[in-house]
């Protein structure tokens, strides 16, 4: 009985974890609510110098230039939302979505006159700790999309193998349970605390410049709490694994002995 409990238990924590996951990896790759209010991290653009982002136009707004007012950056792409906070349009998944800010701005404007006189990317200016550190930023981006890929699968393996101990009761699938859940709950911690690592530093970088280029970052709450609730629910499903016994527990009542008559 006790088994029973701590199979179902787990597999309960599993699943939350697998999707929670999911929902947090497909966030900001549709524009249908609230896929698209899900991302890592949002640029804000509300108050961007644009004399200093875009020296080359000697004057101009977000909305002469077509810029959007907030971008919000999630694992495949990203979504632009306008200044009442109404998201306009998501990119297409493209894989890996790339931390590059330049790009980001350069892309998105729509006035085909500004990008004339801008002529190419080289012609926005940024910080030059974000410019000089992109391979950094964008190798940390690929461990948190690959990290959590590998924390999907693993979730969903382990959710598998506490399928099969319900009905087979042999030690291996319980090695192997513990095995995927441990790494499922690595995968996705790993996941989430490069995420954060990353944007939190950019966040800081942009707040040190923001006097002099007027672009803010802030922390996708959303998808914090969906990943942090992914993290939990892997980490209480190892722990019920390791508390699985191999074999259902087997109660042997006392039988008194028979006593022979004396001859």
């Amino acid at each position: 009985m006790r088994n029973f409990f701590t199979l179902f238990f787990a597999a309960i924590f599993s699943l939350g974890a697998l999707v929670l996951a999911i929902v947090a990896c497909a966030g900001s790759t549709k524009n249908y609510s609230p896929i698209n209010k899900i991302y890592c991290a949002e640029l804000d653009l509300s108050q961007m110098e644009v004399s200093t982002v875009l020296p080359s136009l000697d004057s101009g707004t977000l909305s002469s230039l077509g810029l959007p007012t907030y971008i919000n950056i999630g694992l495949w792409s990203y979504c632009v939302e306008d200044s009442s906070r109404n998201v306009q349009s998501c990119s297409s998944p493209s894989g890996i979505q790339k931390f590059n800010l330049t790009s980001l701005i350069y892309d998105n404007i729509e006035n085909n006159d500004a990008l004339e006189l801008i002529d190419s990317m080289a012609a926005v200016i940024l910080p030059e700790k974000i410019r000089s550190k992109m391979t950094y930023y964008n190798n940390l981006v690929k461990c948190m999309f690959i990290t959590m890929i590998i924390g999907i699968v693993l979730s969903f393996v382990s959710l598998v193998f506490n399928i099969l101990r319900w009905i087979i009761h042999i030690r291996p699938l319980v090695w192997g349970g513990a095995f995927f859940s441990f790494f499922a709950f690595a995968a996705l911690l790993v996941s989430i605390g490069s995420c954060l690592g990353t944007y939190l530093y950019i966040k800081h970088i942009l707040k040190h410049d923001f006097s002099d280029y007027g672009i803010a970052m802030n922390i996708g709450r959303t998808y914090q709490g969906l990943m942090w609730g992914a993290v939990v629910g892997a980490l209480f499903n190892f722990i019920l694994w390791c508390s699985v016994r191999s074999r259902p527990s087997v109660i042997y009542a006392n039988t008194p002995i028979e006593e022979k008559p004396l001859i």
